[in-house]
């Protein structure tokens, strides 16, 4: 996670395809919430606990949002700098946390239904 935030070309290759998933995002999700979506799709490679495979999990992605969406005014339109600002601000919360409480996870039941 650290890495991925150091990396600069790496952090905005994953800034443009969350701005693209923002732009194909229909019905006016905040920015928070297309942020949110791609990283649960993603999270395996980036380094993310998978959100389906443990409580912990979900509650880490929770507490992460929750404390972004009660500092952010976010509304419907961003553009890509503040966005960029928004997806950093996420993932050093998710690298603090992380670093405080580790998510431990079984991913055996996943790869059997990869099979």
């Amino acid at each position: 996670m650290l890495q991925l935030l150091a990396n600069e070309q790496e952090f905005n290759i994953i800034v443009e395809k969350v701005i693209r998933e923002k732009v194909d995002a229909r019905d006016g999700l905040s920015s928070t919430e297309v942020i949110r979506s791609y990283l649960e799709k993603n999270a395996k490679e980036l380094g993310l606990p998978l959100v389906q495979a443990e409580v912990a999990a979900a509650l880490l992605y929770d507490a992460v949002f929750d404390d972004v969406i009660a500092k952010e005014k976010d509304g419907p339109e961003s553009d890509k700098e503040k966005l960029a600002k928004l997806v950093k601000d996420i993932l050093q919360k998710f690298a603090e946390q992380l670093e405080a409480n580790p998510v431990q996870q079984d991913l055996s039941y996943i790869e059997d239904e990869l099979s």
